[in-house]
């Protein structure tokens, strides 16, 4: 055996160059080699050598290696810090780490601050989430780049949570009511709920509870591997998601910007009950509080847009405009006497909302308090996927731009050992803020140590500098949220290209936004995620199956209904379908391989209806006599052959040289049996096809479609019309070929239907050839018995193989069959006969 290969200069081909490449040389592509069946080639070329799998044991005693080597691997791998620390260079990344965490702390401070409010917790706990997080995930992560700390979308999913877990305690808590000051009004009511310690500290504890769940959830999900769930959130999903989430943020700061106080609902609805509220406040606006909202929003923007998003090339790091507005909001406050905490409400003169006091120092270590914590673990495991899913994301983008690596599971570790730890510290869940790490990879940060002068400036802030934002006026922390979020909001856009690219990736973002603006966060989020799921179901429903053809020129394999000077073989059929075949779409690949080629039932209940008629029209008049009806012999091209001298069997008698060599493992003596079935001794030798025992293509003796008019018109039964040209079609067909190789996957419901549609289709003497099948599908097959009623010399390496053999099949006139299925060939679930 002989294979040869010709490729002639392959470089690519620009469009009418008619097979020239852009040099004008001529580009050929030749293949010349016999035809494999799946059994012969495995038999020359399947490695027998392949070393089975380490055992268990082998894989624990390598994990227990006791050596220098081995050890300070493992230590590193769970510590990375170590190995940072010994490679470190301190002459080149010294400097570069310090600027990198002095800056990324700068802005740290004014997100501090405000997302520690859009948690619906204490503005110091923000401070703390700054602090304790960034220097855990130094000791535990692998990215020089990522931030840790407070994340928008995870502070407004958190605050939910807590907000619904409040409503309980306020429930449950009406005596702490009393001697509160309290005089039934809705506005003094929040006032009071507010400033009852027993009541933030309640909100605080379902805070630092979640940050505990959710980090205990990330660290056994690291430890076995599972981080590969955040794949089946789609793009689509992620994007209404977050774009929800920053219509809860910017709604929930919409008070603070306009200097009103609305109760913070929970719940279903909890958006609309929230603008209610608003517009039944808006009377009682100050003019002072939107000024201070307008002028901040006004600075941000035309800082961020016009200097750093217009000259971010030419800055050595972009301008912290949230620090400055802090700032200058502080300076402004305290001068013009914006702090009026101490002064009566009928006495005050500007009415604007400050921070207040804040403590200087670090709370002693903690234990949280795990009464009801079952309440909102589910809520914590959505709060563990978010923040994996957002920051190893992150993670990812910095790790290309700067050509390293990242271990997902150690970094889901870190993740989890940031959330854990920090909650003992009365910290709120954190995660990664891309802002921060966009800047630290513009300043090209060296190495996770760069956390350490992150965490020293934010201990400063809190031991030296937080007593200073005492008058810091809330609409300015309001307006620095909302204008962080105009990439969220800008992101909604991405709804037409979604919808261009895949119909399924719009549905899911549809559903998910919709549910979470005008339901709920948590809500939206199970709901986008069962979406999610279920289109994945639906798009196996929407799988296509095509017939494929070659084209007349290049004789390239296309889809015939796509393309034109398309040509079928001759009595051949191929059929391919995009997609797995498994239980949900094993009827679908079963009707469209019918519709796309010939249905066998159909074939054979048009027989049999000619058989009748034709068994009516062989009596006489008289009734008496009957006439005995010729059979039609056919060839490969469905013509009459009754006037030809040769035999109605035809063979191919080329030479090997000539034609392609049908590789087999049955005997170089083949034999028919009387099913039309070939077997024999296994052998490596080729037979040609002169010498292989072509299946018979066989016809009903009673096949005179030339009377068969009254088809068209089905008077008997009222059954579907069947023409003489679909008649003529369908007995030229001796061969389906079925292309497996678009498929990745099979369970035994995929294994049965091949099975079956083989034997219907043998039952009206049609072969079925199978191509392209992969390794893992062949096993399944093996394990579910298909080759007990699928010959192994009908599988092939790919459809030309199948094509070559195919096309050269010879077409015999003996009788089809015309019983009915049996009862083993109809039952195709075997459960049901059993019951």
């Amino acid at each position: 055996m002989q294979r040869s290969v010709s490729l002639t200069d392959s470089m690519p081909m620009a469009p009418g160059t008619n097979g020239r490449n852009i040099s004008g040389q001529e580009s050929t592509v030749f293949v010349k080699r016999p035809p494999y069946t799946q059994v012969a080639f495995d038999d020359l070329n399947l490695r027998e050598d392949v070393p089975d799998g380490r055992s268990l044991g082998q894989k624990l005693r390598s994990k227990c290696d006791c050596s220098a080597k081995c050890v300070f691997k493992q230590i590193t791998s769970f510590l990375p810090i170590v190995k940072v620390l010994r490679y470190y260079n301190f002459k080149e990344n010294l400097l570069i780490d310090i600027l990198s965490g002095i800056t990324i702390g700068i802005l740290h401070i004014p997100q501090a601050l405000a997302f520690g409010l859009l948690t619906s917790v204490k503005v110091e706990n923000g401070l703390y989430t700054s602090v304790w997080p960034v220097i855990l995930y130094v000791f535990f992560g692998t990215s020089a780049h990522v931030s840790m700390g407070t994340s928008a979308v995870i502070c407004i999913v958190t605050a939910s949570v807590v907000d619904r877990q409040a409503e309980t305690f306020k429930e449950m808590n009406m005596h702490l009511m009393t001697g509160g000051g309290g005089n039934g009004t809705s506005n003094s009511t929040i006032e009071v709920w507010e400033d009852i310690p027993e009541f933030m500290d309640f909100k605080e504890n379902v805070a630092i509870n979640i940050a505990l769940s959710a980090g205990l959830i990330m660290i056994l999900m690291g430890c076995f591997r599972l981080g590969f769930v955040t794949a089946y959130l789609s793009e689509s999903f992620f994007s209404a998601f977050t774009s929800g989430a920053a219509v809860h943020i910017a709604t929930s700061q919409i008070p603070a910007l306009l200097g009103i106080k609305t109760p913070r609902f929970g719940g279903v609805f909890k958006i609309i009950y929230t603008y209610e509220a608003i517009f039944g406040k808006i009377t009682e606006m100050q003019p002072t509080t939107p000024i201070i909202a307008v002028i901040s929003i006004a600075i941000l923007f035309l800082v961020k847009e016009c200097i750093n998003e217009r000259f971010k090339d030419k800055l050595f790091i972009p301008i912290p405009v949230e620090l400055l507005v802090v700032i200058l909001a502080t300076v402004l406050s305290f001068a013009i006497g914006f702090d009026e905490e101490a002064v009566p409400d009928h006495d005050k003169k500007f009415h604007v909302a400050v921070v207040g006091q804040l403590t200087s120092s670090l709370p002693m270590p903690i234990f949280p308090n795990l009464s009801g914590i079952q309440d909102y673990i589910v809520d914590s495991f959505v709060i563990a996927i978010l923040i994996f899913a957002n920051t190893i994301a992150m993670a990812k983008i910095c790790a290309k731009k700067h050509n390293y690596e990242i271990d997902d599971s150690q970094e889901l570790i870190a993740y989890g050992m940031c959330n854990f730890l920090s909650a003992f510290m009365l910290c709120f869940p954190s995660a990664v803020a891309p802002p921060r790490s966009m800047v630290a990879s513009s300043m090209n940060t060296k190495t996770t140590f760069t956390g350490v002068f992150v965490t020293i400036l934010m201990l400063l802030v809190i031991l030296v500098i937080s007593a200073l934002f005492k008058p810091l006026p809330k609409a300015a922390l309001a307006a620095i949220i909302v204008v962080a979020l105009k990439g969220l909001f800008v992101q909604m856009l991405d709804c037409r290209k979604f919808w261009r690219v895949n119909k399924f990736d719009f549905i899911i973002w549809f559903f998910t936004i919709f549910s979470v603006v005008f339901l709920d966060i948590d809500l939206g989020l199970g709901i986008g995620v069962v979406v999610s799921l279920v289109t994945v179901v639906f798009q196996t429903q929407f799988s296509r199956g095509y017939r494929l053809a070659v084209t007349s020129n290049e004789g390239i394999m296309v889809e015939t209904s796509k393309y034109k000077n398309t040509r079928e073989i001759p009595g051949v059929k191929i059929f391919r379908f995009q997609s797995n075949l498994y239980f949900a779409n094993a009827e679908i690949f079963r009707n469209t391989l019918y519709n796309r080629t010939i249905n066998p039932r159909k074939y054979l209940k048009t027989l049999k209806k000619q058989q009748k008629y034709d068994e009516k029209v062989g009596i006489d008049r008289n009734g008496e006599t009957k006439q005995e009806i010729p059979s039609i012999k056919l060839d490969s091209n469905g013509k009459d052959i009754r006037m030809k001298k040769e035999s109605v069997v035809s063979t191919i008698s080329n030479t090997s040289a000539d034609n392609p060599a049908y590789v087999s493992n049955e005997n170089l003596v083949p034999h028919e049996h009387g099913n039309g079935k070939y077997n024999g001794t296994p052998s490596h030798n080729f037979l040609t096809i002169s010498n292989y025992p072509v299946p018979s293509r066989r016809y009903s003796v009673a096949s005179s479609i030339s009377m068969m008019t009254e088809l068209e018109v089905d008077s008997i039964d009222g059954g579907e019309a069947v023409s003489e040209e679909w008649l003529e079609r369908a007995k030229r067909i001796h061969h389906i070929i079925i292309d497996c190789s678009t498929m990745n996957y099979l369970d035994i419901s995929g294994a049965s239907v091949l099975s079956h549609i083989y034997a219907e289709y043998q039952h009206v003497n049609i072969t079925v050839f199978l191509a392209g099948c992969s390794a893992d599908i062949r096993n399944t097959m093996q394990h579910a018995g298909v080759f007990d009623k699928i010959p192994k010399d009908n599988f092939f390496i790919d459809v030309e193989d199948a094509i070559s053999i195919a096309k050269n099949m010879s077409v015999q006139t003996v009788p089809i069959d015309l019983a009915d299925f049996s009862d083993d060939e109809a039952a195709e679930n075997s459960y049901v006969t059993r019951m």
